[in-house]
């Protein structure tokens, strides 16, 4: 199937933004990246904040990407589950030398408290790791790898800040480390060890 010129936009702009931010990203440079005409950014976007909109749901559809294998895949522990989203995720990040962090993080901590409509969609976005969390949790439940007593909600929440803490630390010290940490200690938290 053929990109649209809408796509291409967001797809180009979607890469820009995630390197450099939303205030330092202008509509030429999304353009130019896009091989787009000058007026063609307001035929598809009435406005710099529902072009973001359209980001968020772009980056949405790449961190399911990333993280979807780790739930659908057959026969796999839960533990390689959870080995598996880090990996995978791991993987995205070491392509941009582990600078660029988690593209929903980055919008949150530049805008959250900027845009009222860009805050109440970056919260929903971050609902959705919550939600895998959540998934992950209740997978290792039914499998008897995680303890029932745990409530798979709470836990899923803690590990979504603690997963958005420890990509924010892999991006300031630009390696994986933090990566490596979140998933020994979420072991421990799920399967005690």
């Amino acid at each position: 199937m053929n990109e649209t010129a809408r796509e291409r936009i967001i797809r180009a702009g979607a890469a820009i933004m995630h390197g450099q931010g939303y205030a330092a990203t202008g509509l030429k440079e999304i353009l130019d990246a896009a091989g787009a005409p000058k007026g063609s950014f307001y035929h598809y976007f009435p406005s710099k904040e529902a072009f973001a909109l359209a980001v968020i749901e772009h980056y949405e559809g790449m961190l399911r990407e990333i993280g979807q294998p780790a739930l659908a895949t057959e026969g796999l522990t839960c533990r390689e589950r959870l080995a598996l989203f880090v990996a995978r995720y791991r993987e995205s990040q070491a392509e941009g030398g582990f600078r660029r962090g988690c593209p929903i993080g980055n919008l949150v901590l530049e805008m959250a408290g900027q845009s009222e409509v860009l805050g109440r969609r970056l919260a929903v976005s971050l609902e959705g790791l919550t939600r895998f969390f959540t998934r992950l949790v209740e997978a290792g439940q039914a499998s008897g790898e995680i303890e029932a007593t745990l409530d798979p909600v709470e836990a899923a929440g803690f590990l979504a800040g603690a997963w958005q803490g420890a990509l924010m630390r892999m991006k300031a010290a630009r390696d994986d480390g933090p990566l490596a940490t979140f998933e020994a200690f979420a072991a421990r938290l799920l399967f005690g060890g």
